[in-house]
């Protein structure tokens, strides 16, 4: 039997969302362990948990404030855009060649 057919998994994704939303309500007075893991979910997680959690009107000021304080770790840094602007330059410079061979 696998872990979706006993529902394993859904059970860890819904206990982990409900171990953050304990965690948010108590920030900012949080462990930096306790920040760790709710960087750990926001990046690792899933959309859904995620939206789910902004959907809590109790915690939502509180991960808002979260999300700005620790906005380095959870945004896009500028090695980050670098990477997409050179695949970005790839595919552009692909369709032009490909434009080009008449393809």
């Amino acid at each position: 039997m696998n872990e979706i057919e006993n529902g394993t998994v859904v059970q860890t994704a819904e206990s982990g969302r409900l171990y953050v939303e304990k965690l948010l309500t108590k920030y900012p007075s949080t462990t930096d362990d306790e920040n760790l893991a709710i960087l750990e979910f926001l990046g690792n997680g899933s959309a859904l948990d995620a939206a789910l959690l902004t959907c809590n009107e109790t915690i939502a000021e509180k991960l808002k404030a979260f999300r700005h304080d620790n906005r380095k770790q959870l945004g896009f840094t500028s090695r980050n855009w670098v990477g997409l602007a050179i695949v970005l330059g790839l595919v552009a410079l692909a369709v032009y060649l490909m434009w080009d061979l008449g393809l």
